[in-house]
């Protein structure tokens, strides 16, 4: 993991340079015969340096630039120069020494897979190829903003029913093993017998105490299992699964039809051929059932039939996919067509999301209710008991 540095020269301007450790930084100073002082470590360079809303709106200011007029090479330079973070700092200098050197801008994205995604590699080649720069980045922002968008609203209808079963989850082991450990003392001395729903409970307690460890080692090495092997040998299924699902799986194929078209569109309006497109979607999409869906509608066109008759044969696409574009085909509006099937579909995954937080939110405080009002009862049902036997 590679480790950003701050250095400065004689005149006291500011450098960034980025190497494995300190003596490499300076190595390589030494090697480029820089003369620098105050060397400092500001961070590790990782994937999560550059996040999507940084890479949106120096696409932005790459677009506004480009139309105004400013070579490619002065944008990069005024957008490095004022740019906060030191990590997007040393990038857009990196890529604009590659320019430099006689590279193209494509050449130098596909250096960074992890910043720049596949469609933003291939938009961008389009731009180059037909002189439209400018306008690419212009679509490339509005489709990264879109998807960003998306995301964040499946985050965010998601976010309010985790945060209810961990809140669940929290209150009930502080009342199994820190609470009811206290009314247990005060049980042994009633001179009768508890009832059985607190019986149950508290061997259920004691059982936690007394095995937490072996638990959470288990739950550990469980999640391990799942992660490194059976979501990798069996993630087919498990999405199959996920889809079969009332709102959830309705849900994430609206979010990737609108990831799909948005891709298609964004493709077709920069000229590039239908092919590449929805080679560019497969890369872009987010589960292996619409990728080979891709794949197989990509195999079909390149045998002779057209993009309709392959969505048309495929059973996950909706007929209304297969109207618009064969509609789309024959009049020769293929993009607006895409454009108004993404629309289409992010208006209704909006609606699912919506519906998704409405509906759950009340069925998650149910239950949250319902398990620690249990707990509660069975602490408090010896004590009223024993008021009974009192009288």
């Amino acid at each position: 993991m590679k480790k950003l540095y701050l250095w400065y020269d004689l005149h006291g301007k500011q450098h960034v340079i980025v190497a494995n450790s300190g003596i490499q930084a300076r190595q390589l100073l030494l090697g480029q015969q820089k003369i620098f002082f105050k060397l400092t470590a500001k961070g590790y360079i990782t994937k999560r340096s550059f996040s999507c809303q940084q890479l949106i709106v120096i696409t932005k200011q790459l677009a506004t630039m480009l139309k105004a007029g400013l070579p490619i090479i002065e944008t990069l330079t005024l957008i490095s120069n004022e740019h906060p973070i030191l990590q997007w700092q040393w990038l857009l200098n990196e890529i604009k020494q590659h320019l430099i050197e006689g590279k193209t801008i494509t050449q130098t994205l596909r250096f960074y897979p992890d910043i720049f995604p596949i469609i933003y590699q291939e938009i961008i080649a389009t731009g180059e190829l037909t002189g439209q720069l400018e306008n690419c980045f212009e679509r490339l922002a509005e489709q990264l903003e879109k998807s960003q968008q998306l995301n964040s609203r499946i985050k965010k209808a998601l976010r309010y029913p985790i945060f209810l079963v961990l809140m669940t989850i929290t209150v009930s082991l502080i009342m199994l093993l820190v609470v009811l450990p206290n009314f247990k003392d005060i049980y042994q001395n009633f001179d009768a017998e508890l009832p059985p729903f607190t019986l149950t409970i508290i061997v259920f307690s004691d059982f936690l105490r007394d095995h937490a460890l072996s638990i959470f080692g288990i739950g550990l090495l469980s999640g391990i299992i799942y992660q490194k092997y059976l979501k990798q040998r069996y993630q087919k299924i498990i999405e199959n699964q996920l889809f079969k699902l009332p709102i959830i799986g309705q849900l994430m194929t609206t979010a990737n039809l609108t990831q799909i078209f948005e891709t298609l569109t964004v493709t077709q309006q920069s000229g590039i051929p239908l092919v590449t497109g929805i080679m560019t979607a497969q890369k872009t999409t987010y589960h292996h059932i619409f990728q080979e869906v891709l794949n197989n509608i990509k195999m079909t066109i390149e045998q002779g039939k057209s993009f309709s008759f392959a969505i048309n044969e495929s059973i996950i696409f909706p007929k209304l996919c297969f109207q618009l574009i064969m509609i789309g085909e024959q009049s020769g509006t293929l993009d607006i067509m895409l454009e108004r099937l993404a629309n289409y579909y992010q208006q209704h995954n909006d609606q699912l999301t919506d519906s998704l937080t409405s509906k759950i939110e009340p069925v998650m405080i149910s239950i949250m209710a319902l398990i620690i009002g249990s707990l509660v009862i069975a602490m408090y049902l010896p004590i009223f008991q024993l008021g009974s036997i009192i009288h």
